[in-house]
């Protein structure tokens, strides 16, 4: 059986709602989210917040002898932002049609990108605001479920294969 092919017997919920699949599904709406509201067009609070965009546009630098705007940093960190959350859908979606036992020897790169959504969510409890929050809570609520159930899956069946439930990793 080729890696990344799921298993036939598994059913739908296993293969489609599984932690790491829901994880994609909020991290797709995420991105979505985040590039249409911070990237393709800059947020409006207000004259204040509209007078710091307008000299975000206007003051330059020179960064490493080239000539920049304070806007375009932000904006082009909004698409590096935007691209993380693209490739952290895909890569959960991947994990999340594999089998506990295809996932095993990629543990390591599973707590990583768990502890990453881990520090996004810090990071984001401190600077922002309640819809960035619930998106980067949940979905390091999902991973970490995922992380800690494969691990004791793992221990409890001794090798055996696991299929997966709802939350199923």
């Amino acid at each position: 059986m080729p890696p990344l092919e799921a298993p036939r017997d598994r059913s739908v919920r296993a293969r489609y709602f599984n932690a790491f699949r829901l994880a994609s599904y909020l991290l797709v709406l995420y991105a979505l989210g985040h590039t249409t509201g911070a990237v393709v067009s800059t947020p409006r609070f207000g004259p204040d917040s509209d007078a710091v965009v307008a000299m975000m546009k206007s003051v330059h630098v020179t960064a490493q002898g080239v000539d920049c705007t304070w806007y375009g940093f932000y904006r082009g960190f909004g698409v590096l932002v935007s691209v993380f959350f693209v490739f952290s859908a895909i890569l959960t979606w991947q994990l999340g049609g594999m089998t506990a036992r295809e996932r095993r020897p990629l543990a390591p790169v599973l707590w990583a990108l768990f502890l990453g959504y881990v520090a996004t969510a810090a990071v984001t409890w401190v600077s922002f605001f309640p819809v960035p929050l619930v998106f980067s809570t949940a979905i390091a609520a999902l991973l970490g479920f995922a992380c800690v159930k494969k691990e004791r899956g793992d221990e409890g069946m001794k090798g055996r294969e696991v299929a997966g439930e709802v939350f199923g990793a």
